[in-house]
C-alpha cells in the first residue's frame, strides 16, 4: 500500500500542520479568545479592587471594565461577588478545554510528523535507507516530538499574549493616555531594550541547538550500533573498546552542551528575570512618586509579563526550527522510483526466465564492481543454485531481481510463458511485483523467538504459507543455521516447487 499522497515530497512547518488540522487549530484559537477576554476581564477587576476604586451608592459595577458596565450598570455587592464567581467558573473551564484540546494538537502533530517520516524512510532508494536507519531513529524518537510540540504552543501562546497585551491597553488607554511624556517614553524604550536582548540571545540559542543536534546524531550513531549488536560484541570482546568509544563521545558532547549553558541561562535570566522585573521601580524611580504610576503599575506589569510570555516561545524556537531543519532536510532526499506506473502481473503469470544481460553493478561507496558484464538465464523447472563464498554477488543478483537496486549497466529481462518479454525496471511495477510476483527470504529475518535455526525454520515455514501465490522464489542462504536433515527436507522442498516456479537459491 503507498503512503498518502499527502505525505509525499511535502515539506513540513506550521501551515502543513495547519492544513492536516484546520478545524482542530480554528476550534483551538476561538477558544484562546474567550480565555484571553476572560482572564483580562478578571485582570482588570483585580486591579480595581487593589486600587480601591471609590463605589458610589453601593453599585459595585464600576468595579467592572468599562465594557462589561453597559451589561451591568447597577450591582449589589451580593450580584457582584455572584458574577466574579461566574466568570472565574466559565474562565477556570475554559482554561480546562484550552489545556486538553491544546495537547490533542500536540500529540497528533507529532504523531503526524512521525508518520511522515517513516513513510519517507520507506520510500528512499535500498542503499540510502541502509545509510539512513540509524539517522531516522533520532528523527522519529526526538525531533517529531519537539516539532509536535511547539508548532501548537508557539503560535498559539504567542497569539494568546498579544491579544491579552491589545485587550489590555485598549480598554485602560483612558488611563494609560493621562501618563505622561516622561512615563510613555521610558515604557516604549524599556521594552523595545528587552525585546533587542531577547533577540540576540535567541539567535545565540539557535546556532548552538544547530551544533548540539549535528553532534548528538554521531552519538546515537554509536549508541544505536552497541545496542543493536550487543551480543555479538560482548561475544567478541570488543566491549570495552565499545564503551570507551561511546563515553568519548558522550564526554564531548557533554561539554558542548556545558558551553552552550551559560548562553541558555543568560537568555532566561537577562531579559525577563531581570530587565523585566525591574521595570515598576525604575518606572517609580523616573515617575518619582507612586500617586502617579500607581494606577497604571499593575496593569504595565500584566502587559510585561505577557511579553515575558512570548520571549519564552521565542526561546523554545531555537530548538524547534533546528528539529524542523533536520526533519525537512531528510523529506527532501531523492526517493526510489519503483516505477508505479508499469505493467501490474496478473497472479497466474507464469514467469518461464529472468535473464542478466550483460548486466555490471557496484555499491554507491564502492570503487569496485561486484558484477561486471554479467550475462546469465535463471529458468523454471529447476532449483538454480549459487555457490561462493561471500562478497561475489550472491545477493546482488537477488536484490536486481526483486528491483531494489538498478545495475548501472545492462539489462534484467523477464520472460513470461506466453512469450512476452519485459524489461524489469523499464516495464513492470516494481512494488507490486515485490508484493506480489516475488517471495524473498534470506538468513536474517523478522521471527523474534527461538534459536537461530528456529527462527530460520519458522521463517521458511511462514513463507511457503504466505507467499504460495508467488511466481519466483528467491532464497539467499535461508536454511544456513538449519541442521543438515533439517537443510535436506528444505531443498526436497525447493525441488517440488521448482517444477512451477522459477527458483534461485544461494549457498556458501
Amino acid at each position: 500500500m503507498s503512503p498518502p499522497k499527502e505525505n509525499q515530497k511535502q515539506k513540513i512547518n506550521f501551515w502543513t500542520l495547519y492544513e492536516k488540522f484546520k478545524f482542530k487549530v480554528i476550534r483551538n484559537f476561538l477558544l484562546a479568545t474567550i480565555l484571553t477576554v476572560l482572564s483580562v476581564f478578571l485582570m482588570l477587576i483585580i486591579d480595581n479592587l487593589v486600587s480601591k476604586k471609590k463605589i458610589v451608592d453601593d453599585n459595585y459595577s464600576l468595579l467592572l471594565p468599562k465594557i462589561l458596565r453597559g451589561c451591568f450598570t447597577s450591582l449589589t455587592k451580593e450580584k457582584f461577588i455572584l458574577l466574579g464567581i461566574i466568570l472565574v467558573f466559565l474562565y477556570a473551564l475554559t482554561f480546562y478545554f484550552s489545556s486538553l484540546w491544546e495537547e490533542e494538537l500536540r500529540v497528533q502533530g507529532g504523531h503526524y510528523v512521525k508518520n511522515h517520516l517513516l513513510d519517507k524512510f520507506r520510500q528512499l532508494p535500498f542503499e540510502e535507507r541502509e545509510k539512513r536507519s540509524k539517522e531516522i531513529n533520532i528523527l522519529v524518537e526526538f525531533d517529531s516530538g519537539e516539532i509536535g510540540y511547539t508548532w501548537e504552543h508557539l503560535p498559539n501562546h504567542v497569539y494568546h499574549s498579544l491579544l491579552t497585551i491589545i485587550l489590555l491597553i485598549s480598554l485602560r488607554w483612558g488611563k494609560f493616555s493621562k501618563m505622561d511624556n516622561k512615563m510613555t517614553f521610558f515604557s516604549c524604550f524599556w521594552l523595545l531594550l528587552i525585546n533587542i536582548v531577547s533577540y540576540f540571545f535567541t539567535r545565540l540559542v539557535l546556532r548552538n541547538e544547530k551544533k548540539y543536534k549535528k553532534e548528538l546524531t554521531k552519538e546515537w550513531t554509536v549508541i544505536n550500533k552497541e545496542t543493536e549488536k550487543a551480543n555479538l560484541i560482548e561475544s567478541m570482546g570488543l566491549t570495552p573498546q565499545y564503551r570507551d568509544k561511546q563515553i568519548k563521545v558522550s564526554h564531548t558532547n557533554e561539554k558542548l552542551v556545558l558551553s552552550f549553558n551559560r548562553t541558555k541561562s543568560l537568555n532566561k535570566t537577562i531579559p525577563v528575570h531581570w530587565l523585566a522585573e525591574m521595570f515598576p521601580y525604575l518606572l517609580l524611580f523616573i515617575v518619582g512618586t507612586f500617586s502617579e504610576a500607581g494606577q497604571n503599575i499593575l496593569p504595565m506589569w500584566w502587559i510585561f509579563e505577557n511579553f515575558q510570555e512570548i520571549f519564552k516561545c521565542f526561546w523554545e524556537y531555537g530548538e524547534y526550527a533546528s528539529s524542523l531543519n533536520r526533519v525537512n532536510r531528510f523529506l527532501s532526499l531523492p526517493e526510489k522510483n519503483d516505477n508505479l506506473q508499469g505493467t501490474i502481473f496478473p497472479k497466474e503469470v507464469v514467469i518461464k526466465a529472468i535473464n542478466f544481460e550483460e548486466v555490471s553493478f557496484k555499491y554507491q561507496d564502492s570503487s569496485e564492481w561486484i558484477l561486471e558484464n554479467y550475462t546469465h538465464s535463471f529458468t523454471k523447472g529447476e532449483v538454480k543454485l549459487l555457490l561462493g563464498e561471500n562478497g561475489i554477488g550472491k545477493s546482488t543478483i537477488l536484490y536486481l531481481i526483486l528491483g531494489v537496486i538498478k545495475p548501472q549497466k545492462g539489462q534484467v529481462m523477464v520472460e513470461c510463458q506466453d512469450g512476452q518479454i519485459y524489461n524489469l525496471y523499464q516495464d513492470i511495477n516494481l512494488r507490486h511485483w515485490r508484493e506480489n510476483n516475488v517471495a524473498y527470504a534470506s538468513h536474517d529475518n523478522l521471527i523474534e523467538t527461538g534459536s537461530t535455526g528456529q527462527r530460520q525454520l519458522a521463517n521458511i515455514n511462514n513463507l511457503f504459507i504466505t507467499r504460495n501465490q508467488a511466481v519466483v522464489f528467491l532464497l539467499d542462504e535461508t536454511d544456513n543455521a538449519l541442521d543438515q536433515e533439517k537443510q535436506k527436507e528444505f531443498e526436497r522442498k525447493l525441488k517440488d516447487l521448482a517444477r512451477d516456479k522459477l527458483v534461485i537459491y544461494t549457498k556458501h
